[in-house]
């Protein structure tokens, strides 16, 4: 009976602080919003898919194929290692702190043609590369800073992997991810004599932020205000000591309870009402002297 009792006093408080609790609950959820959309940083994410498959032996047999893929699938984890290592790293810094120039026109070698009689003559001179400096935004990221950025996935038992790159900016989160790619596609033959990697997709830019999320963050404010807001009206309700019933006082007591008055407001100008009311018992003892005459 005690726990039945617990519960009911409990329903209670919450029936007595509903719309306290519930308007608690709402400026919590306010408050979760405004910190997720004003107070934290958005994060964005960008990611490219590279491909482990080296190019297969014109007499290779089925066997030494599934074999190949096996030991494409088990470098993937040694790939990983050497994306996020300090020499992949620091090239990409320096790329992106210093962007390669555009190539408007190709180096072309001067084309000589012989003659019969042993002679060269020159047909089409030589040309030198002509570039202009490059529009991409310069970036100063240091290696520990790519390192926080930069992360590896991928599926068991496949040949594919991702570079994820997250960051506070959606244009540089892309333009990591595909420097990464390309600098680690130049530098992997130089690492494993062999060169079985090859980029599947360019990271573009997703101007969809991940993180924080803003539904997650108002969901917890709601429920995090409407928690301690009940928790808070319940301690005030089991410390309040006073006397709020008859009831209570029977129990405290262990008398009997013989009944309840109730109160009575007081009466405006009672003196005025018990003088009009004796002038009008006057009035009707000399109106009933006058009928009997």
């Amino acid at each position: 009976m005690d726990n039945v009792f617990e519960l009911n006093q409990m329903w209670q408080i919450i029936k007595k602080y509903f719309w306290g609790l519930i308007f608690m609950a709402i400026i919590g959820a306010g408050v979760g919003y405004s910190i997720a959309k004003f107070a934290i940083a958005p994060t964005y994410s960008s990611s490219t898919s590279m491909l482990v498959n080296r190019t297969a032996a014109e007499n290779s047999t089925p066997n030494a194929n599934l074999s190949d893929q096996q030991a494409d699938v088990q470098l993937i984890s040694t790939y990983k290692n050497l994306i996020t290592s300090s020499n992949v790293l620091g090239t990409v810094s320096d790329k992106l702190a210093h962007p390669s120039r555009i190539v408007v026109k190709k180096a072309r070698e001067a084309v000589y043609q012989t003659l019969p009689d042993g002679t060269n003559v020159l047909v089409t001179p030589a040309q030198e590369e002509v570039s202009k400096p490059s529009n991409k935004k310069r970036y100063k990221l240091s290696v520990d800073d790519l390192k926080d950025m930069v992360s590896i996935s991928s599926q068991p038992n496949s040949q594919v992997f991702s570079i994820d790159v997250k960051s506070n900016n959606s244009q540089l989160s892309a333009n990591i991810a595909n420097e990464v790619a390309d600098v680690f596609k130049d530098k992997i033959g130089n690492f494993m004599k062999i060169n079985n990697v090859s980029i599947i997709d360019k990271a573009t830019e997703n101007t969809k932020p991940v993180s924080p999320n803003v539904k997650l963050f108002t969901f917890a404010g709601f429920v995090i205000f409407a928690g301690l807001s009940f928790l808070f009206v319940l301690i005030k309700e089991l410390t309040d000591t006073t006397i709020k019933s008859s009831d209570e006082v029977v129990e405290l007591l262990g008398i009997t309870n013989l009944g309840t008055i109730s109160y009575i407001k007081p009466i405006k100008n009672f003196s005025m009402n018990v003088k009009q009311l004796s002038d009008s018992e006057n009035v009707v003892h000399r109106s009933r002297l006058y009928r009997k005459k």
